[in-house]
């Protein structure tokens, strides 16, 4: 007797591994853009993920992974106005966190795409697309903070953006720095909580300016001017793994366009 086999579904492996990464492999440079500061932790970028946006981003920093899709400039609806409109949302996965979220009743994403909106929007020169409309799509395919997520989501948005080719004013890109002045360790909710003050800051490190700042927590107003010296310095890793990658990015166009 023959058990029956569906042939539309691909059977799962019985047994399945966790992959192994060597440090070799996260230090690797330039090849996959990953890289290891004393302040940060290792971030790998990807740009032109989706090929049905108009720009696309990826990243993985720590345990958060997250693809971003950018739409647009399209023509506004009326009522116009003299310059562009920014819409952005954020998604969960429902297999984002280690419990996994019912659809429709999580009210975490809506102040989600609040604090990136704020932060993004002063990167963007929205007053040189009247009339139009940019929608920015961000999944969160896995998280474990929301510090750490909004962090990362800024920084693939910001990639995102300047892959469809929309004016900006400089990178920006998202930093988390907790009160012991590290952000190079993967903390849950709780850890975060317990750790007695985090902030998130957008910061554009080629203009020297700081988008906006989000800030958990307790500490005294030195620890926080503190703080926010430490991001700003350890931002510059990032944008410069962000520009390698978006270099990268234009490499392969014209290559494929040759």
């Amino acid at each position: 007797m023959t058990t029956a086999f569906d042939r539309r579904r691909i059977p799962a492996p019985e047994d399945s591994y966790p992959p192994e990464l060597s440090h070799s492999g996260i230090e690797a440079g330039p090849s996959n853009h990953a890289a290891r500061s004393k302040s940060t932790k290792p971030i790998y970028l990807k740009a032109g993920l989706i090929s049905q946006a108009n720009g696309s981003g990826y990243i993985e920093s720590g345990r958060v992974k997250i693809a971003c899709s950018v739409y647009g400039p399209r023509p506004k609806q009326p009522p116009y106005s003299p310059q562009g409109t920014l819409n952005l949302e954020v998604k969960f996965a429902p297999f984002a966190s280690h419990s996994r979220r019912a659809p429709l009743r999580d009210t975490e994403p809506a102040a989600l795409s609040s604090l990136i909106h704020s932060h993004l929007l002063p990167a963007l020169q929205l007053h040189l697309l009247p009339k139009s409309a940019l929608d920015i799509q961000i999944l969160v395919i896995e998280s474990d903070s929301v510090p750490n997520v909004l962090s990362a989501a800024l920084t693939v948005a910001s990639m995102a953006v300047a892959d469809a080719g929309i004016p900006m004013n400089g990178l920006g890109v998202g930093v988390m720095i907790d009160s012991e002045g590290s952000g190079d360790r993967n903390q849950s909710d709780i850890e975060v909580h317990d750790s007695g003050g985090t902030i998130s800051m957008g910061v554009m490190p080629a203009l020297g300016r700081i988008s906006g700042i989000w800030m958990t927590g307790e500490m005294s107003l030195d620890q926080a001017c503190s703080l926010i010296d430490t991001g700003v310095q350890a931002s510059k890793s990032t944008h410069a793994i962000l520009a390698q990658s978006l270099i990268a990015r234009a490499a392969e166009q014209l290559s494929s366009s040759s």
